[in-house]
């Protein structure tokens, strides 16, 4: 599935798509894959099979297992689109969650701009579906936003409008995502979207936001991370 079919699947919730940002496998995560596929088939042929086609049938295997676990891994996608955004993965069999920009808290979405790796030191969380940040991130956005159960995967969903005077329960839930743009860029991107939809407290707020690079300790959770709540915190910021 591609950032764009994906998108079409959401379109009656989250409009048309604005801008797709990615964070695909760097040089060396990619060269890390081709010499592992090397080393695993150069193995097999120190014993050879009797004929030449058994001998290279665990080559091509290697091959199909490698190309799979790096479109699983280069997957990742932040989808701008004009109502809210699409977070996670489109690789084959995976679907990324939809995320209405009335779900997210004004003044949460930040740009990081360094050291989006240390997320799962400062936060204490670790390979959960909200937090997309790969060994090989640089820069990337957080936001707090719904509960993953809130979220969407389903083609079927529709977009649910607020009640005038009302705002729909925010549970600070951090969702943090690696991006190859600059991380400026994407925050602008989605500002530039969510004013448009009408939501001018999270644009503001959103294009307010300056860069920030993550230093690893819980204790600046609040000034880092604005908006979230984590396991053994005494209060959201």
């Amino acid at each position: 599935m591609g950032s764009h079919s994906a998108a079409r699947q959401h379109r009656n919730q989250l409009g048309e798509v604005v801008a797709i940002h990615h964070d695909r496998p760097n040089r060396g995560t990619t060269l890390g894959f081709v010499a592992a596929w090397v080393g695993m088939s150069a193995i097999t042929l120190i014993n050879p099979a009797e004929t030449f086609l058994l001998a290279i049938v665990p080559t091509f295997a290697f091959l199909i297992i490698w190309v799979l676990i790096y479109l699983m891994l280069a997957g990742e996608r932040l989808v701008v689109c004009e109502r809210g955004i699409l977070f996670g993965s489109v690789a084959p069999f995976l679907r990324p969650r939809a995320i209405g920009y009335e779900q997210i808290v004004p003044g949460s979405i930040v740009p990081i701009s360094g050291k989006i790796t240390r997320v799962y030191q400062q936060t204490g969380l670790w390979a959960i579906t909200n937090l997309r940040v790969m060994w090989w991130s640089r820069q990337g956005i957080s936001l707090a936003g719904p509960l993953v159960a809130e979220t969407s995967r389903r083609r079927d969903a529709t977009h649910q409008v607020p009640l005038a005077g009302r705002r729909p329960r925010l549970p600070e839930t951090p969702w943090i995502i690696g991006t190859r743009a600059p991380a400026e860029q994407v925050t602008a991107d989605i500002g530039r979207a969510a004013r448009a939809a009408g939501f001018a407290e999270l644009a503001s707020a959103t294009n307010a936001a300056r860069p920030r690079s993550l230093s690893g300790n819980p204790t600046d959770i609040a000034a880092q991370l604005p908006g979230i709540r984590v396991p053994g915190s005494l209060r959201a910021h």
